[in-house]
């Protein structure tokens, strides 16, 4: 028989979000799974703006609940209720489409392995883990003087 976690709830509005790279794109960590180097979390653009481009090492699944955003790379939107599926391998440039500040994008994503991030020459430039978003988080919590919520499961 295989052992399974226990049942966990994340109260979501008690998690603060936490800066990525630029002051227009945040994220709240829901879950991280070291073992399985796994991770969701909700991301929030509060304008129209970028997330670099990036590689997918693993699959990744998105749910948009609030705004738009498309990728440069293909040709449609995500809209609130779209379900997004990314392959293994996908390189891609998240553009936020927001039109009003009020109403930041909010996409949940579950991300199945590492994300490489490329500088505008197409060179690596950093790798995201399940450690290294664990690391962000409990770095800014230290910094803001909030206790880290228990997300590791």
């Amino acid at each position: 028989m295989t052992e399974h976690a226990p049942d966990f709830l994340v109260q979501t509005a008690d998690l603060p979000w936490v800066p990525q790279g630029s002051n227009n794109v945040w994220f709240k960590p829901i879950r991280i799974n070291l073992e399985k180097g796994s991770w969701v979390n909700l991301l929030k653009v509060a304008r129209s703006g970028v997330v670099n481009r990036h590689r997918h090492l693993a699959e990744v699944e998105g749910w948009v609940l609030q705004g738009k955003w498309h990728y440069i790379e293909h040709d449609w939107q995500a809209a609130p209720g779209a379900y997004v599926y990314e392959p293994p391998g996908d390189v891609h440039t998240l553009v936020a489409d927001v039109e009003d500040e009020s109403q930041p994008m909010l996409t949940l994503f579950s991300i199945h392995g590492p994300i490489e991030y490329m500088d505008a020459e197409g060179n690596l430039a950093y790798v995201e883990t399940a450690e290294t978003k664990l690391k962000r988080y409990t770095d800014y919590c230290k910094e803001a003087g909030i206790e880290p919520a228990d997300i590791v499961f």
